[in-house]
């Protein structure tokens, strides 16, 4: 978000640089999420996700589950283990424990790169079929919609890039 704002006051920076030429200029937007989503393989991108989501928490449940078993059983027995069985058994919770962490860690790693693996694609799906609708129509800028600060004249191309995407 953060970058986006940067880049909107940089923009704008640039704009008031160009003076009275930066009237003749062209201007559209687009809004890029609404392009990405209706690309066609968006939809399978999603459930692959989710499907892949799905067996990350199914997993991690489990295992989950057989902490909390292992961790109720430790709790129940302690007292009548050996103090050898009780460092054992303690033992195997905490490596439970780090296993289920680094599971947890490792599992958000690969779904993020998964989503970007799936959806890059279709992002510059969208940014060819802006630029290919940008150069049909003479926009010299086009601007994504949560960007734009104030309109005063930009033509709002979403649906023509739509269209080039389908």
């Amino acid at each position: 978000m953060k970058l986006r704002v940067v880049f909107a006051s940089l923009f704008a920076v640039m704009l008031m640089g160009f003076g009275a030429e930066a009237q003749t200029k062209i201007f559209a937007y687009a809004n890029l999420d609404s392009v990405v989503r209706s690309i066609p393989e968006y939809e399978t991108k999603v459930k692959e996700l989710e499907s892949y989501q799905n067996q990350l928490m199914s997993s991690m449940q489990q295992q989950q589950q057989e902490f909390q078993t292992k961790y109720a059983d430790f709790q129940q027995n302690q007292a009548n283990w050996l103090p050898e069985i009780i460092q054992q058994k303690a033992q195997e919770l905490e490596l439970l424990q780090k296993n289920l962490q680094d599971f947890q860690q490792n599992a958000q790693q690969n779904l993020q790169k998964r989503q970007y693996e799936a959806f890059t694609p279709l992002q510059k799906k969208a940014s060819e079929a802006v630029e290919a609708v940008a150069k049909e129509k003479g926009y010299q800028y086009v601007i994504p919609i949560d960007m734009l600060i104030y309109n005063n004249g930009a033509d709002d191309i979403t649906n023509d890039v739509i269209g080039k995407v389908k």
